[in-house]
C-alpha cells in the first residue's frame, strides 16, 4: 500500500450548502464548529470533534474538519488535522502561513491533543481558538489527550501562534456530553501508565 485517502463524511456539503461562506466574528466561528461536531455526533460518523480554518481578517471559510478516525482506520484523523490538510490541499501548499497568503485562524471545539498542536505549530495558522479544555475531553468523554506540555500556551505563542481559549466552553462541555449520552464510541480511553 503506498497510497493514502481520508474524507470527510457526505453530510458535509449539505451542512455546508446551508452555512455562511463568510463568519467574522469569532464567536460565530465557534457556534459554526460546534454545530459542525453535533451533527457529526448526530450522524455517528465520527468522534465528538470538530474544527475549520478561516481567514483570520475576512472571516472567509477555508475547510472544515470532523474527527473521522474510526471511520476511517487512521488515528491521526483527528478534527483538527483534517481541516488543515484539507486548507492546504485547497490552497495547493504545505504552509498556511505563506507571506502570499491571508492569515489564517483554526477553530476547534476542543484545545488540541499532543498531536494536533504538534501539527498546528507547522501549519502555519497565525491563531487558534478553542473551546473546551483537555481536562472536559478526559473527564466527560474519556478520550485520552496526550503528553501536552504544561506550557501548552506558551509553546504556541512562542511560535508566533495567538491561543484563545475556553470560548463558548460550556457550549464545547455540551456537545461532549452529548456524545456520551448518545453512547459514542471511545476509541483510545484515557489510559493508565
Amino acid at each position: 500500500m503506498k497510497q493514502l485517502n481520508l474524507s470527510l463524511p457526505n453530510w458535509i456539503d449539505s451542512f455546508l450548502e446551508r452555512q455562511p461562506k463568510i463568519i467574522p466574528e469569532p464567536e460565530n466561528q465557534m457556534s459554526f464548529v460546534l454545530a459542525l461536531t453535533e451533527r457529526n455526533i448526530r450522524e455517528k460518523s465520527g468522534g465528538p470533534f470538530g474544527a475549520a480554518v478561516f481567514e483570520i481578517d475576512s472571516g472567509r471559510l477555508v475547510s472544515v474538519g470532523v474527527n473521522v478516525v474510526v471511520r476511517q482506520n487512521c488515528s491521526a484523523a483527528h478534527a483538527e488535522m483534517m481541516a488543515l490538510m484539507l486548507a492546504q490541499k485547497k490552497l495547493a501548499h504545505f504552509d498556511l502561513g505563506a507571506a502570499h497568503f491571508p492569515a489564517h485562524r483554526l477553530v476547534t471545539s476542543g484545545k488540541m491533543c499532543a498531536m494536533c498542536m504538534g501539527n498546528v505549530c507547522w501549519s502555519g495558522v497565525k491563531e487558534v481558538f478553542s473551546s473546551a479544555e483537555p481536562e472536559d475531553v478526559e473527564s466527560i468523554a474519556g478520550f485520552d489527550e496526550g503528553p501536552t506540555p504544561p506550557d501548552y500556551n506558551n509553546q504556541l505563542e512562542s511560535r508566533g501562534i495567538r491561543i484563545v481559549t475556553e470560548l463558548l466552553r460550556s457550549e464545547g462541555r455540551a456537545v461532549l456530553q452529548l456524545y456520551v449520552d448518545l453512547c459514542g464510541t471511545v476509541y483510545n480511553p484515557t489510559r493508565k501508565v
